[in-house]
């Protein structure tokens, strides 16, 4: 017997129907669900979700071409929302992980602070615009942000930014500028 047939008998009034009829969808939906998501447990979670809602929901509702196509429907509509909640949880836990890489360390080292301001002063008494990018870019001001306070394009930026990082690099590593 197919899921329609099934599903008619159950409404017919056999009990034996509905079990086997939430039985064979749970078979046929798994074996659908192992080929869309690889994790076992998600597999699980989402088959049970659907067997819930296609249980709660069965009884009133009218079909408009089978019983079937409705409950395949209801397990497509939880595979979506399986991977809508999936791609929130990743970038939600990507965002803070991101976050949390830029972060200071609680007790920078004192040498190394005052070798940066040392840097910045030589840097910004050779070209000011270098130690003034570099100071928003920590601020952590964004490239648009930078490029309208300074009054350049996206392309002078980067190539102003770039040139002062060099210069603060080799000033930290060898403390050639003076």
């Amino acid at each position: 017997m197919n899921i329609n047939e099934l599903y008619e008998s159950m409404r017919s009034g056999s009990p034996a129907a509905e079990d086997t009829l939430f039985q064979k969808m749970s078979e046929i939906f798994r074996l659908f669900l192992q080929q869309r998501i690889w994790n076992k447990d998600d597999v699980e979670e989402v088959l049970q979700e659907t067997l819930m809602t296609v249980a709660k929901k069965h009884r009133g509702i009218e079909f408009e071409s089978s019983f079937a196509a409705w409950a395949y429907r209801v397990l497509e509509n939880k595979i979506l929302d399986y991977y809508r909640a999936k791609g929130s949880h990743e970038v939600r836990f990507a965002v803070m992980s991101d976050s949390q890489e830029g972060l200071a360390p609680e007790n920078p080292d004192p040498m190394l602070k005052k070798r940066l301001l040392d840097c910045l002063r030589k840097i910004c008494g050779i070209n000011i615009r270098h130690a003034r990018i570099l100071n928003l870019r920590y601020q952590g001001f964004t490239v648009e942000e930078i490029c309208n306070k300074l009054g350049v394009n996206t392309n002078n930026l980067y190539i102003l930014l770039s040139r002062a990082r060099t210069m603060l690099r080799l000033c930290l590593e060898k403390e050639i500028i003076r």
